[in-house]
């Protein structure tokens, strides 16, 4: 490309000073003026060909994060179902496939921000629950769930529990108390 730009430069240069017949000058500048059209052509389709490849692995890389996060969904919403169903949260084989699936996809699709966070999150959920922060878990929830969210693109800018969907009006008014 340098090559290319600095023999346009040295026929530029060439045709200005050393070219004394106008018309000779006219089919030099004529013939740098294409050349440069033709570079700038070729180049911003090469520019918009490679954007969009990238956009198109993005969108892959998305696609096959959602697959995995759905894993993780669908074991956290289980764990709830449990507690709401008063089963105290026990470990199913289906539990245990599904955060098995998320963590391998993790390993692979995961940013190590994600992973980081991750971690925590399974550390704190392993934790005895507090009698005097029964919300813990929720919140807790809710970060990873924004975490998760994160990963995908999404901006959330902090004025919704998200997790505050799954509880009932009188709960997330208790909720809204304790935070």
């Amino acid at each position: 490309m340098s090559l290319l730009i600095a023999f346009l430069i040295t026929l530029t240069g060439w045709g200005t000073f050393f070219v004394s017949e106008t018309d000779y000058k006219i089919l030099i500048f004529g013939i740098v003026g294409a050349l440069i059209t033709t570079i700038t052509s070729v180049y911003s389709i090469t520019l918009a060909h490679n954007k969009a490849k990238e956009r198109e692995m993005e969108l892959l890389r998305i696609k096959e994060k959602q697959k995995v996060f759905q894993y993780f969904y669908n074991a956290y919403f289980d764990i709830i179902a449990s507690y709401k169903n008063d089963n105290g949260g026990k470990v199913t084989p289906k539990l245990i496939s599904n955060m098995m699936e998320f963590k391998k996809g993790l390993m692979n699709w995961g940013s190590e921000e994600l992973i980081a966070n991750y971690l925590e999150f399974d550390t704190k959920s392993q934790q005895p629950a507090d009698p005097t922060d029964p919300y813990r878990i929720i919140r807790d929830g809710d970060k990873f769930l924004k975490d998760l969210r994160k990963d995908l693109g999404f901006e959330d800018k902090n004025k919704v529990n998200i997790m505050s969907i799954i509880l009932d009006a009188e709960a997330r008014r208790k909720f809204d108390k304790s935070s």
